[in-house]
């Protein structure tokens, strides 16, 4: 028997990476060469992120992943880089249609790198041995990614539309957490995840030893131990589900009438199966970091209406922040180590600065208020409340919409409701099911715009008292126009595609006759909106002028950071 050592495992660990390593270098410069491929490749386009390497070659792109091992990804070993290939095949295609095709192996045959041959077997009569896997895929157009279309100024609001409705399709048909022993979706891995995400931020000389690191971290950790029970009880409901987990702005793309969503995690579980939220919030965050606010107010809206989870609402900020502090962790390991620092820290500005102004701007105190839309039917009020939850980050709750929510977390049924549904006592109920909402999106921190009619002053005291007890402003925005041109708009709406108000001339006429007017305590917090103008006046800032006038928060606020 020998008596040399064994090999470690750190020596095994080690002679696989350095083999792994020398293949990369060997596959990178194979995929480079046109001849390389089994098809006409053009000029070949080399993109490369942390974990991987994608080649643009003619009309399908392939993917490798690195042999890299950052804690939250180890790719060091063949065998995961091959599961990580067909996991990312399968789970993609949901969001992402017939965009991810096949993986092909890559080989050694007599020396020299091919894709697509070997049968798996080394050494041995010639045969090709396989030393890496890549996803292949229907190239697309770059052009037309989102992050490309922000920085040409061209992402417009059917992207953002699509892009909600795309996600909450998404959500509210994904597979729901399965049971049986594991840590996803719970507050003590989200913990462990969000505290890990901060760590190299506070490491890193280039962002450590400020107050902004320390600010992050007490907001965080206060706001994980605040929001423990919450995070688990919405694990218990239903809210964890298999969703993309990594949905900023360089996985999505404008697909002919459609939004696509590509690159979804497929190497970590925990980082998939997570709460539906935390998967929304990437996309608000990566808005909002590249200046879109009133983008990012307009996805939440739409994903809101199409969902009704406000119940999310309550630790958006802190998934925003989680959110932030992942892609500024992702600049920093691509913006490789430090340069070489003096005696003491030195901030340095980087890719990764937005982010970490985002997370810093998520963490200060927000003064809600309660906004409640005042008005006949055919006044303008829901044109008009859309535009101005997007211009100051309010959420805003439609009476006509969640009447039609028949359940929580689905989409509202849009067909006339019966005659019983419009008694005092069913409106009675509804206005209930509308306090509670209105006190879950002002108890998430903020502003809620209710658009209703509050034509009875029974209900509009319901929602003083409620401003009143959980101190909170309130503003009646009076919406009101000249009757011929109420009449007009509810007839046109009747006439047009299929609407949530039911309201048409009969409607109007009734509550032309039983509304209460408001009374003196009232009219001190209303502003009176003259809507004797084209909708789309409603989208301009000048408009809303006597209102911003009199709220705490601006046109330019991002509430829904």
């Amino acid at each position: 028997m020998s008596d040399a050592p064994h090999p470690t495992r750190s020596q095994h660990r080690s002679n696989r990476l350095r083999a792994a390593r020398r293949h990369s270098r060997a596959i990178d410069a194979a995929l480079r060469r046109a001849g390389t491929y089994p098809h006409p490749a053009g000029r070949i386009v080399r993109i490369e992120t942390h974990i991987s390497v994608v080649y643009l070659a003619g009309r399908y792109a392939y993917k490798i992943m690195k042999p890299v091992d950052f804690g939250f990804v180890d790719f060091t070993r063949l065998d995961a880089r091959r599961r990580c290939c067909e996991a990312e095949i399968r789970l993609n295609r949901p969001f992402s249609g017939a965009i991810y095709l096949d993986v092909k192996p890559l080989s050694i045959d007599a020396g020299r790198c091919r894709l697509g041959r070997g049968n798996g077997n080394s050494g041995g009569n010639g045969s090709a041995r396989v030393i890496d896997y890549a996803v292949r895929m229907r190239r697309f157009d770059q052009r037309e990614l989102f992050s490309s279309r922000i920085a040409h100024d061209e992402l417009d609001d059917t992207d953002i539309d699509s892009a909600a409705q795309r996600l909450a399709k998404n959500h509210l048909h994904a597979q729901r957490l399965p049971h049986g022993p594991t840590r996803a979706g719970t507050a003590a891995l989200l913990r462990d995840q969000v505290l890990a995400a901060l760590a190299p931020v506070e490491r890193d000389p280039r962002t450590a030893e400020t107050a902004r690191t320390a600010q992050l971290r007490r907001y965080c950790e206060g706001e994980l131990e605040r929001l423990a029970a919450h995070l688990d009880a919405r694990r218990a409901n239903g809210f964890v589900r298999a969703c993309h987990g990594d949905l900023h702005l360089d996985n999505l793309i404008r697909h002919g009438s459609q939004v696509l969503m590509f690159d979804c995690i497929e190497f970590s579980d925990d980082l998939r199966w997570i709460d539906v939220t935390a998967d929304l919030a990437f996309l608000v965050m990566d808005l909002h970091a590249h200046g879109r606010a009133r983008h990012a107010n307009r996805l939440l809206a739409r994903y809101l209406e199409a969902t009704g989870d406000f119940g999310g609402l309550a630790a958006l900020p802190l998934y925003v922040t989680y959110r932030a502090l992942v892609r500024a962790m992702v600049a920093l390991l691509k913006a490789g180590p430090p340069h070489a620092q003096a005696s003491t820290p030195q901030i340095e500005a980087g890719p990764y600065t937005p982010y970490l102004e985002l997370a810093a701007h998520t963490t200060r105190a927000r003064t809600p208020t309660l906004l409640l839309c005042h008005g006949l039917s055919g006044s303008g009020k829901s044109v008009a409340s859309r535009a101005l939850a997007e211009q100051i980050g309010a959420i805003r709750i439609s009476s006509d919409i969640e009447r039609k929510r028949v359940r929580p977390f689905a989409p509202p049924e849009l067909q006339t409701l019966p005659a019983n549904a419009y008694t005092p006592e069913a409106i009675a109920v509804h206005y209930d099911r509308l306090v509670e909402l209105a006190t879950t999106v002002l108890g998430a921190g903020y502003t809620a715009l209710v658009d209703a009619t509050f034509l009875r002053a029974e209900h509009r005291a319901r929602f003083a008292a409620l401003a009143h007890r959980l101190e909170v402003p309130l503003l009646i925005l009076h919406f009101h126009a000249a009757p011929a041109v109420l009449i007009e708009r509810v007839n046109a709406r009747a006439r047009g595609p299929r609407d949530a108000s039911d309201a048409g001339e009969a409607v109007l006429a009734a509550q032309m006759a039983s509304a209460d007017p408001l009374d003196c305590a009232e009219r001190r917090v209303t502003v009176d909106l003259d809507t004797n103008v084209p909708m789309d006046a409603f989208a301009s800032t000048v408009w809303w002028a006597p209102l911003f006038e009199r709220m705490s928060v601006r046109e330019t606020g991002t509430a829904s950071a």
